[in-house]
């Protein structure tokens, strides 16, 4: 399965979600991006503003501007990154084969190292659908098979 595949499922399953999903498309990510500095610049004017202001913040990395999710401390170093739901399976692929092709729980503690909207169901369905994988399991069942005769 390829990423477009991955994305048309991932969006079938965030359908059936609020409309306030924690995976937004980029632009919608972008715009929240732009909202939140016209509101550093101009103050929260509204109550979209003021959730907006508490949840997320704008992190200038070298010139760009990205979406993090606020920390507790200003003056922290750790932070965790907002993604696009285009940028999902890139994350989840990464993340999945630098930890060996480990499973669902190894792959989730990685991705939630950095991003922070990132839902166990996007990993769980990227391991659906990882080739490796399967061929991994398939080679275990046929190995137990032939170990049994």
């Amino acid at each position: 399965m390829d990423q477009a595949d991955f994305e048309f499922k991932l969006r079938q399953t965030l359908e059936g979600k609020a409309e306030n999903a924690v995976l937004q498309s980029t632009t919608q990510r972008d715009q929240l991006l732009e909202d939140l500095l016209k509101i550093n610049s101009f103050g929260a004017k509204s109550t979209f503003d003021f959730n907006l202001k508490t949840r997320y913040e704008v992190l200038r990395v070298g010139n760009a501007d990205r979406l993090i999710r606020r920390r507790k401390d200003p003056n922290e170093d750790e932070f965790k990154l907002i993604a696009s739901l285009e940028e999902v399976f890139g994350i989840v692929k990464a993340a999945h084969e630098a930890i060996g092709h480990g499973g669902g729980k190894k792959t989730i503690a990685e991705v939630k190292k950095r991003w922070a909207n990132i839902t166990e169901e996007a990993c769980y369905l990227f391991i659906s659908i990882c080739e490796h994988c399967h061929q991994k399991k398939s080679r275990k069942v046929s190995n137990c098979n032939r170990n049994r005769k």
